[in-house]
């Protein structure tokens, strides 16, 4: 009877964990690839090098935008401050250099389906988002 119901408890998580993936349109699957590619990149880079601090990046998804921001991680430990470093429209992937932290720049600069394909275009400042 209880392994009966762990059982029924476990498939229950696995389906909800499924729909949540489900549930993600293309462009919150595809900044959550390169998130994560992005993290691990630069913290490689860091510890390479011999640095104990790096960037590191984390999303929160609107309704329109999802807002990349990045912060300060110095001997293992998040420091305060943030800032806006890209953001990327839900329904087209498309990606903007930040105005402001609460508003993108006119122009779409990349498409995230770029930048996942190429994350070395990618810096840990930004700058690949001005107009050349």
């Amino acid at each position: 009877m209880l392994m009966s119901l762990i059982k029924q408890h476990l498939h229950q998580q696995q389906r909800d964990q499924m729909s949540a993936i489900l549930n993600q349109t293309k462009s919150e699957f595809l900044v959550d690839s390169l998130m994560e590619r992005l993290n691990n990149e630069w913290k490689v880079n860091s510890i390479e090098s011999g640095h104990n601090t790096y960037n590191q990046v984390e999303a929160e998804f609107g309704r329109k935008y999802i807002k990349l921001m990045t912060y300060l991680v110095s001997g293992g430990e998040r420091q305060r401050g943030r800032s806006a470093y890209m953001f990327v429209e839900n329904a087209t992937g498309a990606c903007y250099k930040p105005a402001s932290v609460k508003a993108p720049a006119k122009g779409i600069r990349f498409y995230i389906d770029q930048l996942v394909d190429d994350p070395l275009i990618c810096d840990q400042y930004g700058g690949f988002l001005y107009i050349r």
